[in-house]
């Protein structure tokens, strides 16, 4: 774990598994008007304890929380150090003639960790950076900032900024074909779907769910169909069902490798589906080639199982009440 992330007990770090993302608050740095999300990224061998960008004045950013949290995972492998090196190269090239000054305090958050302004790399180079951090914002670069307990040499609450290396965020969520979900529509589809995390079948908090498309976006070619404040009981159900950070994780990485291999995805192990089998058959961008695949209509794929196996007698299955 990079000496900058925050540390954890024993005891935490004991249950944390490989592949997992924690989201935080949303929180919006001082004097600006951006807005980024608290998150942990856990990988096999480090912690990253950084933000993600949800608004970003300078560079023409507008998600919604929902977005992000859709697609943590494009943002978790952009994210993962193994890609740092490469990522570094490319936007050390893109300062080939910008102001020195500016590409000092540039080179000074290539950590990618919260450094702080008091004690940090920054300040060695430049004791008054505001300015110079607005002119990287303003050549498409996300940096986080806010007062967070040092923990480094001076262990005081300091404001510390964090440059979050990641591609263009359009990229990685696809901005261009989402169409957004306003507030008042996310809380008719979270009370309309009972705020139940679909695989698990359990009730939870708005804060803890998802809105996953059914159809994922890794597929897309087209943008999707509006999502207007008026659209049917029907119409959403079809759409859209809620998963929680790590349920969505579990179907990135599924929906990922079908678009990479044309293999159909399995459910917790399970290879099984009612329509078709596990070779994705269709065009890339055709939603009917996920009709039978677990992940796409996760609920209406453990019904289907439920009739399967009781059509074969196969062992027994308690009916909920």
């Amino acid at each position: 774990m990079n000496s900058n992330s925050e540390e954890t007990s024993q005891g935490e770090n004991e249950s944390l598994q490989s592949g997992q993302i924690i989201f935080g608050e949303v929180f919006t740095p001082e004097k600006t008007n951006d807005r980024f999300l608290d998150v942990k990224f856990i990988y096999d061998d480090y912690i990253w304890d950084g933000a993600l960008p949800i608004i970003g004045n300078y560079q023409g950013l507008s998600l919604t929380e929902a977005e992000v949290k859709e697609t943590a995972y494009a943002f978790y492998k952009s994210i993962d150090i193994k890609n740092r090196e490469k990522w570094v190269k490319s936007a050390l090239d893109k300062w080939s003639d910008g102001s020195p000054e500016t590409v000092k305090v540039f080179k000074a958050l290539l950590s990618g960790e919260w450094e702080c302004r008091v004690c940090g790399p920054v300040p060695k180079v430049n004791p008054q950076p505001p300015a110079r951090l607005r002119d990287i914002k303003k050549a498409g670069f996300f940096i986080a900032s806010k007062r967070i307990r040092c923990k480094n040499v001076c262990k005081k609450k300091t404001m510390h900024d964090l440059l979050v290396m990641i591609t263009s965020p359009k990229e990685l969520t696809k901005n261009e074909l989402r169409k957004p979900i306003s507030s008042s529509l996310n809380e008719r589809i979270m009370k309309l779907l009972k705020r139940t995390e679909v695989v698990f079948d359990q009730q939870r908090t708005t804060k803890e769910l998802v809105i996953d498309h059914k159809f994922p976006s890794q597929r897309w070619s087209e943008p999707e169909t509006d999502n207007n404040n008026n659209m049917s009981d029907n119409d959403i159900k079809k759409k859209f069902q809620l998963l929680n950070n790590q349920t969505n994780l579990l179907k990135s990485r599924e929906c990922d490798r079908c678009v990479s291999e044309n293999i159909r995805g399995e459910f917790m192990g399970i290879k099984w589906y009612y329509s078709g089998n596990e070779n994705w058959i269709k065009e890339k961008d055709d939603e009917s080639g996920c009709i039978g695949c677990p992940w796409y209509d996760i609920a209406e794929w453990k019904e289907q199982l439920k009739k399967a196996i009781k059509k074969s007698n196969i062992g027994h299955l308690s009916e909920k009440t």
